[in-house]
C-alpha cells in the first residue's frame, strides 16, 4: 500500500514487501510530475515498470508481480538480461530472415552494446557466455544466436540483428504503455523516465507518437543515481518520514 515500515514488519509481510520496490519509486517521482494524467516509465536491466498517475499519485491496478504482469504495469523485458529469443522470432541475416535459436546464446545487452546505447565494459561478465560486455564478444554472441560461425558473421550483420531487436523490444514496451493509458481518457501531460534503459522508453514513446513533457531522472539526479533510482527513492522517503 506504499506505507513505510520497519524491517521486522517487512519480514512478516514479505509477500507485500517483495513486490513493492516500484511503489517507493512511484511515491518519489510524483513530485516531479505536472498535475493531471502522467506516467512513470522505469526501464532496467530485466524489467520495465509502466505506472499511471493522476495529480502526482499512482493509479495502479496490480499489487503483486503477477497482477502487474497481467495489467501491463510490469513488462518482463529489460536492456541487459533479456534473451534475444524472447524478443523476436527471427532476425535479418544478409538477404534472408533467420529464426533465432531458442537458447540462452545472446541478450539485449549485446544488441545495445553493438548499437552504442550501452557502453562497452570489459569488467562486466554478466553475459550469456560469461565473457565481457564488449563489442567483439557481443558480436560473437549474436552470431551464435543464429548458429553462425565467426567467419560468416561481420559487424554489419551484428548491426542488422541489433536494430531488429531494439525495434521489437520498443514495440513490446509501447504495447504495455497503450494498455495502461487505455484506462484513462486523457493524454499524459508529463512522463518521468527512469533507469539506465531510458533510451528504450524514448523509442517506445516515439513509436506511439506521444508528445508531452519528458522528465529524465538521469538529468535530475545524475546517471549513477538514476540507475538505482528505487533505492535512492526509498532512502529519500525514509529520511523525509523519520526526519533522520
Amino acid at each position: 500500500d506504499g506505507a513505510l515500515v520497519a524491517p521486522p514488519v517487512a519480514k512478516r509481510r514479505y509477500t507485500e514487501a517483495s513486490a513493492a520496490n516500484w511503489h517507493a519509486l512511484a511515491r518519489f517521482v510524483g513530485r516531479y510530475m505536472e498535475l493531471g494524467t502522467a506516467l512513470l516509465l522505469d526501464v532496467g536491466s530485466t524489467t520495465c515498470d509502466v505506472v499511471l498517475f493522476r495529480d502526482g499519485l499512482p493509479l495502479h491496478k496490480g499489487a503483486t508481480d503477477t497482477q502487474r504482469l497481467i495489467s501491463g504495469e510490469m513488462v518482463y523485458t529489460g536492456v541487459e538480461r533479456s534473451p534475444l529469443c524472447a524478443i523476436a522470432r527471427e532476425v535479418p541475416y544478409r538477404d534472408r530472415m533467420c529464426p533465432l535459436a531458442h537458447e540462452y546464446f545472446a541478450t539485449t545487452q549485446d544488441a545495445y552494446v553493438i548499437l552504442g546505447d550501452l557502453n562497452e565494459d570489459s569488467a562486466n561478465y554478466y553475459s550469456a557466455d560469461g565473457r565481457p560486455a564488449t563489442k567483439a564478444y557481443a558480436r560473437n554472441r549474436l552470431a551464435r544466436s543464429i548458429c553462425a560461425d565467426a567467419d560468416d558473421f561481420n559487424h554489419r550483420d551484428a548491426i542488422a540483428i541489433s536494430q531488429t531487436i531494439a525495434e521489437a523490444q520498443a514495440e513490446h514496451l509501447a504495447s504495455a504503455i497503450e494498455r495502461v493509458l487505455a484506462r484513462t481518457n486523457d493524454a499524459p501531460r508529463s512522463i518521468v523516465l527512469s533507469g539506465h534503459g531510458e533510451f528504450l522508453a524514448r523509442r517506445a514513446l516515439e513509436q506511439l507518437g506521444i508528445e508531452c513533457v519528458l522528465i529524465s531522472l538521469r538529468m535530475q539526479l545524475g546517471r549513477t543515481v538514476a540507475r538505482c533510482s528505487t533505492a535512492h527513492a526509498l532512502a529519500v522517503i525514509a529520511q523525509e518520514v523519520t526526519g533522520a
